[in-house]
This record gives structure tokens, sequence and C-alpha cells, in this order.
């Protein structure tokens, strides 16, 4: 029943709790530093225009990776924009692999972009229907060396304690929310006296000189300073009418690596191969992140599709009962009706809110 929440959390008596359990049990955040924060607003919001006719897609800039999600949706909509696409032919597929590869492989370049100019500069770069037409172009008819896909041999701490929540209201602003503690249950420590479950994003961060499960070593653009803030997976996007500013798609997952392959198929299922929501949410899923190179598949998908994959296209395959992204998605039709869908993937609470 505070009258300011906020500076009760980070000033008041919970501030000067939280600060002391932390540095009872070893850690370095004191009541100075839960103070000084402060939460950083995006003015201009990252914003491409893959897809076609008038629509948009907005996220926010890295350390979110909505540039890389976005890339996936718009080389898929260099080969089909507009015109109905034969869901059986997997050559749809195919593509789809390919520019999750040249998507993941930017993905070890990126960081905060506050601190990192290089990032900003690819960022701006991945963002350009430019650099779109020549992705799509780079993609042969089956698939190539690990190497072909223009990525540093670094890799990313994978992150899984998140949730997300997708948004619309009764005057249509669109909110996309992504939250994490990191991993599951963050550091696995929970305030004795708050209840609240204490974070271990600090592991989000690359390390130097320690590499990771595959051998691969850490990314410079991803170490540590202070006020910089660690690369993540989250992708919460909104896609609008850019002649009247009008939501017509509201998507994010959770999941990890998981969340940026899993919130763009979504979005090209519905927005390019004309599926309802729950189709696309539903549907089986492809994931390829670059390291490791392999694709997974969840069981549900035609074997001769995945044979032919394997085959023709010499894509290197392994399947999963169920991959662990979660998405949430609302789509605005024409006549105003918004139809939403909570994955099913999550097992629990899985249906809308509603209204």
């Amino acid at each position: 029943n505070a009258t300011d929440p906020v500076e009760l959390f980070y000033k008041g008596g919970m501030a000067q709790t939280i600060a002391g359990e932390i540095t009872e049990n070893g850690g370095i955040i004191d009541s100075k530093d839960l103070a000084s924060y402060e939460t950083l607003i995006d003015d201009i919001p990252l914003i491409a225009s893959g897809l076609s006719g008038d629509l948009e897609m907005c996220g926010p800039p890295p350390p979110s990776s909505f540039v890389i999600t976005q890339n996936i949706i718009a080389v898929m909509a260099e080969f089909y924009r507009g015109g109905k696409v034969n869901l059986d032919d997997p050559l749809v597929y195919h593509r789809l692999i390919e520019a999750e590869k040249f998507a993941y492989a930017q993905r070890t370049k990126l960081g905060d972009v506050r601190f990192v100019e290089s990032a900003k500069a690819l960022v701006a770069n991945m963002s350009t229907p430019k650099y779109t037409k020549w992705i799509a172009s780079m993609i042969k008819d089956t698939a190539q060396p690990q190497e072909y896909y223009l990525g540093g041999m670094t890799t990313q701490v994978p992150d899984h304690g998140t949730s997300h929540v997708t948004v619309i209201d009764h005057e249509g602003n669109a909110i996309s929310c992504t939250s994490t503690v990191n991993q599951i249950f963050g550091s696995m420590r929970a305030s004795q006296t708050l209840g609240i479950i204490w974070n271990d994003e600090m592991d989000d961060f690359s390390t130097p000189g320690v590499s990771n499960a595959f051998g691969f070593a850490p990314s410079e653009t991803n170490f540590i300073k202070p006020g910089k803030r660690p690369m993540s997976s989250m992708t919460p996007m909104v896609i609008y009418n850019k002649n009247d500013n009008k939501a017509v798609m509201v998507a994010g997952a959770s999941g990890g690596s998981f969340i940026i392959s899993a919130t763009a198929q979504a979005v090209i299922r519905t927005m390019l191969f004309n599926q309802t929501v729950k189709e696309a949410v539903d549907a089986p899923r492809l994931h390829n992140q670059y390291l490791p190179h392999v694709t997974q598949y969840e069981s549900p998908w035609p074997k001769e599709i995945i044979t032919l994959l394997t085959d023709v296209f010499k894509q290197n395959m392994t399947m999963v009962e169920k991959q662990k992204s979660v998405v949430q998605a609302l789509e605005v039709h024409p006549d105003g009706f918004i139809h939403g869908n909570s994955d099913f993937r999550r097992q629990t609470a899985t249906y809308p809110a509603g209204y």
C-alpha cells in the first residue's frame, strides 16, 4: 500500500532489506546501486519495414534480439510476399532454416548499443531492405558449410527463466512485454523476508577467457562493463500499419534462444502464409541458431518433409518432442476482432485472458 512503490523498492525500506540480504550472502549490490538504478527508455525504437505493404515491425534495439527476429521474417518475405504459399513444399522450410542461420550468426556480434559502436552499425544495416535482399540472394538450394553464414565463432549464454505477455486495449494500444530472471528460478535463491527470486542476469554476459560448452570463445561485444546490459534473446514485437499507426499483430515469447525462431515463425505463418494466429502458434517449429550447426524439429513434422530437407537440401536435422519456446500472440482482423493464442507448449494457463 505504499504511496510510491518505486521509491519504496529502490530507495526506501525495501531497498535496505534487499541490499542487506544480498550483502549478507556475499553479493556486492548495495543500497547505492539500487538508488542509482534508472529505467532506460528508447525514444526512437527500432523499426523495420520487411513485411508487405504499409506494415512495419517495431521492437527494442540490442541488447534485445528483435533485430535478429525481424531479419528472419524480412528474408522470408522476400520469397513469399503476397500470393498463396504451398506449405507442403520443403523448399519453404529450407529457406526458413537458412534465414535463421544467417540471422543467428549475426547475434554473436551484438551487444548493448550504448557501449558497442560496431553493434549499432550492424543493427542499422540489418534493418535495411538492401541487407535483406542481399541475405535472400545468398540462400542457395542446399545447406552450406558453417563459415558461409558470416558469423563469428562465438556464442551467447542461454537464458531460460523468462515470461512474456501481449496486450491490446479497447482503444487499440498494444504492448509486447518480456521479463526474465535469466535461467530457471534465476540464481536459485529467494529473499527470506520478501519472497523475491533473485536473478542471475550477470550470467548473460560473456566472460573473458572462458569458453562455452561448445568450445567457442566468448563474445567480446558482450563483455561486462559498468552500466552495460547483457545480450538477451527477448524479442517483444508490435506490427502496425504506418498509415494509421494501428496495431495489426503483437507477439513475443519465452524460451531462451528459441524465442527468436519461435516468434519469427509465428509472425511468418500469420503475416506471410495467411494462417490464423491459432494455426501459426500451434504449428511445429524448426530451430537453427547457427551454433550448434544443427536444426531441431518438433516431432509432429511430416516425415516426408524432414527426409527431403535431409537428403535433398542437405540440412542436418535432429528431432525433439517439444521445443522450449512459448509464444503469446494477438492478431487484429480488419473487422476489429482480436484473435489471440497462448502457446499450448506452456501446458498450464494456456488460454488468453480475454477482456
